[in-house]
C-alpha cells in the first residue's frame, strides 16, 4: 500500500511539473513574438516592393537574376548577442512583372527556446499568404506551440497589405 501511495505522489508531482507553463507560453506573449517577427522579416520586405531604392546602406543582401525578368533579392538577418540570443533568417523577395513573392525561412534562438520562422508555400504572393512560427524548447525536436499571421491585399497605395488575422496555439 505504501508503494502505491508513493507512486501516486510521484505521478502527481511529475504531472504538476510537466504541466507547468513555460515563462513565455502565454497566448499574449506568443502573439507578440509572432507579430514582432512577421513585422521584422515579412513587413520589412513587403515594404521594399514599392520603394524606388530597394536597399538601405548597411544591409546584407544578394541580388540575382533567376530566369528572364525574374529578380530575387535575398536579405540575410543574422546576429548573436552576449546573453545567448541569436537570429539566422533569410528573407527573399522575388519580383517578376507586376507580381512579387516574399519567402522567409530561418531560426531564432535563445536560452529558453528556439523558433522556426517560415512562410507557408508558396510564400506571400502579391501581399497574400501566411507567415508561420513553430516554438520549440531548447534541446527538443517537437514543437510545443505555434503562431500564424495571415496577410491580405488591400487597396492602399502606401500600405497595400494587412495582417489582421493572428492565431497562436499549442500542439
Amino acid at each position: 500500500m505504501k508503494k502505491i501511495a508513493f507512486y501516486c505522489i510521484v505521478a502527481v508531482l511529475t504531472c504538476l511539473t510537466a504541466c507547468q507553463g513555460k515563462e513565455w507560453d502565454t497566448e499574449d506573449e506568443l502573439t507578440i513574438l509572432t507579430v514582432n517577427w512577421c513585422e521584422g522579416f515579412v513587413d520589412y520586405t513587403l515594404d521594399k516592393i514599392k520603394e524606388d531604392s530597394i536597399f538601405g546602406n548597411n544591409e546584407r543582401r544578394v541580388v540575382k537574376t533567376i530566369k528572364g525578368d525574374t529578380i530575387c533579392h535575398e536579405f540575410y538577418h543574422s546576429f548573436n548577442s552576449e546573453d545567448g540570443d541569436s537570429v539566422d533568417v533569410i528573407t527573399a523577395l522575388y519580383q517578376f512583372g507586376d507580381s512579387s513573392i516574399v519567402t522567409v525561412d530561418g531560426y531564432r534562438y535563445s536560452n529558453q527556446y528556439y523558433a522556426h520562422l517560415f512562410t507557408l508555400e508558396p510564400g506571400i504572393v502579391n501581399y497574400e499568404g501566411k507567415f508561420h512560427v513553430d516554438y520549440y524548447e531548447t534541446g527538443k525536436t517537437t514543437p510545443w506551440a505555434w503562431g500564424e499571421v495571415t496577410y491580405r491585399k488591400r487597396d492602399n497605395k502606401y500600405r497595400p497589405y494587412s495582417y489582421d488575422d493572428r492565431k497562436v496555439g499549442r500542439y
